[in-house]
């Protein structure tokens, strides 16, 4: 397994703060639609060791390359934004959302992937139920976004 450089000296991601109940009020800019628009993706892994992340950085980077926003919802740990760079993510349009006692992950990624200004949300939510997973489709679908899921492998 890799392990993920992170140095404490290096600035953080994007934006810290607090997150409004609506994420309706970002411009919105033409882009042309992912066929994957609609969707959302699951993400499985093993177990809280997130050390596989550097193996999602061009994913990462490709989704940040598109005319809308891509957002990111309780990522499990703040990369530094020069690692971010040197991967080729945009980070001008990269937002960063952290769940509050208002606001769910899940409640986060649904509004973001229901208003049509992001064309991709990333979100780290835990579990899911299946009722959960498809709401989040139909407001994928809403908004015409892709939604990426990752979480931990669920032992029974």
């Amino acid at each position: 397994m890799m392990a993920l450089p992170v140095s404490t000296k290096a600035p953080l991601v994007l934006l810290k703060n607090k997150v409004s109940a609506k994420v309706t009020s970002l411009p919105v800019t033409p882009s042309t639609k992912s066929e994957l628009a609609g969707s959302v993706t699951e993400i499985v892994v093993q177990n809280n060791n997130f050390s596989n992340i550097p193996m999602l950085m061009p994913l990462l980077a490709q989704l940040s390359q598109d005319d809308r926003w891509f957002v990111w919802i309780a990522p499990p740990v703040l990369l530094p934004k020069q690692l971010l760079a040197d991967a080729g993510i945009d980070l001008n349009k990269v937002i960063l959302l952290n769940p509050d006692n208002k606001h769910s992950t899940f409640a986060l990624a649904k509004q973001a992937l229901s208003t049509g200004t992001s064309h991709s949300v990333i979100s780290w939510p835990g579990y899911l139920s299946e009722k959960e997973l498809n709401e989040l489709e139909n407001a994928a679908k809403q908004g015409q976004s892709h939604g990426i899921v990752i979480r931990r492998r669920q032992h029974s």
